[in-house]
């Protein structure tokens, strides 16, 4: 049975969508852009990073070769780890963002910018986002 120690997991909320950690993709179900970012989320946490601290390049690399393993698993083409990593990373970054934003500066604009992400968290990773 899953255990439901929620407590020490790390949560970020992005509008009204909480990003939380997660060790691991689901067995057989192709992850979404949002179980990429809760994945970096994981591996960025200072407990489980180490005492050297990953990168955010070490994290990216490591969930790229991870996302290309389980898309293998779906029987599925991908393409090379490193333009995943330039994906991931991308995406992080945007994600970062947004959610450092200033609770002064969230205004219309950011709400909209913040909900346009958060749909495309909500795709399936690998496809082409428009």
């Amino acid at each position: 049975m899953e255990s439901l120690d929620t407590g020490s997991k790390a949560k970020k909320t992005l509008g009204n969508v909480d990003y939380i950690e997660s060790s691991e993709f689901s067995q057989g179900i192709l992850p979404t852009n949002k179980d990429v970012i809760q994945n970096m989320l994981y591996l960025l946490q200072p407990k489980r990073a180490g005492q050297a601290q990953r990168s955010k390049e070490d994290a990216a690399q490591l969930l790229a070769e991870l996302l290309q393993e389980h898309w293998l698993f779906c029987n599925l083409h991908t393409i090379a780890t490193e333009n995943i990593k330039k994906n991931i990373l991308k995406m992080y970054e945007e994600f970062t963002k947004l959610y450092q934003t200033r609770k002064q500066r969230q205004n219309q604009s950011f709400t909209e910018k913040a909900d346009t992400f958060n749909r495309k968290t909500s795709t399936l990773e690998g496809r082409a986002l428009k």
